[in-house]
């Protein structure tokens, strides 16, 4: 669950006023370790929520991609599975998935 930054801030407010960390998330009903976390993410000036999602690049080149798109073409029954050691780099089943939904393209995962 993500809690407001009004919320977050009254938080580390009233740790930073002196109260106890187990005292605050009592009176905001919150584990007192989202209350920690909050403090030490304040403290290092990043107290606002990470967005979800990846956090690296794709591994897949435009030239797997491209290799991807004619291959299907070719062969529109091949499976994930057989697509994977074709590309330049080892990759698993799942990120061969995404890469085809991206593309547009929906594929069998097995025969």
């Amino acid at each position: 669950m993500t809690y407001s930054m009004d919320y977050r801030k009254r938080a580390v407010q009233d740790v930073e006023q002196g109260d106890y960390v187990a005292v605050v998330a009592r009176r905001l009903k919150v584990d007192a370790q989202t209350v920690h976390n909050w403090v030490a993410r304040h403290q290092q000036g990043q107290l606002k929520t990470f967005k979800p999602g990846p956090k690296k690049p794709i591994k897949l080149t435009e030239e797997d991609q491209a290799l991807l798109c004619r291959m299907i073409a070719q062969r529109p029954g091949i499976t994930a599975k057989e697509l994977m050691p074709m590309l330049s780099v080892p990759v698993v089943e799942s990120t061969v998935c995404r890469a085809l939904k991206r593309l547009g393209f929906r594929l069998k995962k097995s025969r």
